[in-house]
């Protein structure tokens, strides 16, 4: 499932549909609320229809998060192996989320989150089939 949802977000990524990127990350994320992949698209889709402030509040949700789970957690949730399956996909050779990562790097740069640009950066590159 956690593919197919990939797929979908890339397939709206591409082809500009930015209503229906954003429906389908807000879905990840009901499901699993701290799914990186669904917040960072979810809030570039805000960011790339204008809704500046509301990407930021997101953008730094991750950022504050991105923190936090980097610290050593003794159990894993099913929500926490939901995630990571999600940035799997997202990050894997040919996923279509290339130039999302991309255009995310780009705008964390700009709200002055360096260290989560890297990450998607690197993220990029990853889907893009080159090795991080």
């Amino acid at each position: 499932m956690t593919l197919a949802l990939i797929d979908l977000l890339a397939a709206f990524y591409q082809n500009g549909n930015l209503l229906r990127m954003e429906a389908i990350a807000r879905s990840m994320l009901s499901a699993v609320p701290n799914d990186i992949v669904a917040l960072q698209f979810l809030a570039l889709s805000l960011y790339l229809r204008g809704h500046t402030e509301d990407a930021y509040l997101l953008f730094r949700r991750y950022a504050t998060g991105a923190a936090k789970a980097s610290l050593p957690k003794p159990l894993l949730t099913s929500c926490e192996f939901a995630a990571t399956a999600s940035y799997l996909a997202a990050t894997r050779p040919g996923s279509g989320l290339a130039q999302g990562w991309r255009s995310i790097a780009q705008i964390l740069t700009h709200l002055g989150f360096d260290r989560q640009a890297a990450r998607a950066s690197r993220a990029a590159r990853a889907a893009a089939g080159h090795q991080t």
